[in-house]
């Protein structure tokens, strides 16, 4: 099948090779190679028409999908933005963290000791997700 698809798209990868780069070459080849498989019926001008319809279909998926991951990795960096500027209130308060849970010894989380002593996250300075990262800090550091 190569010496057929070399005989047949010999001429077309030559001219290509004298406009393209490599790369673009090696790719049109490729998709000729598949499309020539899949359809061997096909003529050549169908196979090289077919052939560059499909590559503005696939740029657009590949432009799609650099857009999603670019959308998943500025989604982390905020989570991440976040919960660094979560760690660093929460240090800020460790002092007052400590004093509370030493005013109620035998409680099992730190919302049961604010609860207990009448205060909430929020007069702390922290949201309820800070409460949450606290929790969590806490139970790793027993």
């Amino acid at each position: 099948m190569t010496n057929r698809f070399d005989a047949q798209f010999g001429g077309i990868l030559r001219s290509a090779r004298e406009i393209l780069p490599e790369s673009s070459v090696l790719r049109l080849e490729g998709k000729l190679r598949q499309i020539h498989a899949e359809r061997p019926d096909l003529d050549v001008p169908e196979v090289v028409s077919m052939a560059f319809d499909v590559f503005p279909g696939e740029a657009i998926d590949a432009r799609i999908a650099l857009e999603e991951a670019r959308a998943r990795a500025d989604e982390e960096a905020a989570a991440e933005a976040a919960r660094l500027a979560s760690m660093k209130r929460i240090a800020e308060r460790s002092g007052e963290l400590d004093a509370l849970e030493s005013q109620y010894p035998g409680r099992a989380t730190m919302a049961e000791v604010l609860a207990e002593a009448g205060i909430s996250w929020a007069y702390l300075g922290l949201s309820e997700q800070d409460g949450i990262l606290v929790e969590e800090i806490r139970q790793g550091m027993r």
